[in-house]
């Protein structure tokens, strides 16, 4: 059945025939936001929280959602600057001040993260927090599973 789900999910983003790129300049667009509607609704049914609990863990995690698409941004105009200065055939030291910018967002991706986790302990059980990392790890894998899939099948219908 859960991959059933995620057969139609990936059928759905991929039925328009259009490749699910995100324009520059932060609009996302519908299918993002819906894939996330769809992870969060899949979350709290593999957690099994209450209603209470729901809501205290949705808004925790749409605070860091929102704090990790900020510094996914910075990252990815990091990675840019450093495409440009590779193109350009810049001198090595060029690079080292993009270098130290990636260093530092990384760090802060990685303490969000902890921040985050250490937050989770105030809504959910140690069970259920291993639960948490297992699923995102595992959406992820099945996401990216249905997308070769449909495209598998795209290919060997034409």
């Amino acid at each position: 059945m859960k991959y059933f789900a995620t057969m139609l999910l990936a059928a759905l983003v991929f039925s328009t025939g259009t490749v699910m790129a995100q324009p520059r300049g932060g609009n996302r667009g519908p299918w993002p936001d819906r894939i996330e509607s769809y992870k969060k609704v899949r979350m709290l049914e593999a957690l099994k929280l209450d209603e209470e609990h729901s809501v205290k863990f949705v808004t925790r995690y749409d605070t860091h959602q929102d704090v990790m698409r900020e510094y996914d941004k910075e990252r990815n105009e990091l990675i840019d600057r450093l495409d440009s200065l590779a193109r350009a055939d810049a001198a090595d030291n060029a690079f080292d001040e993009v270098y130290a910018g990636l260093l530092e967002i990384d760090k802060k991706i990685a303490d969000e993260r902890q921040n985050f986790l250490n937050q989770l302990k105030e809504i959910l059980s140690n069970k259920q927090i291993a639960e948490y990392i297992v699923f995102e790890r595992n959406f992820i894998r099945e996401l990216r599973q249905a997308v070769r899939d449909v495209q598998r099948d795209r290919i060997r219908d034409h």
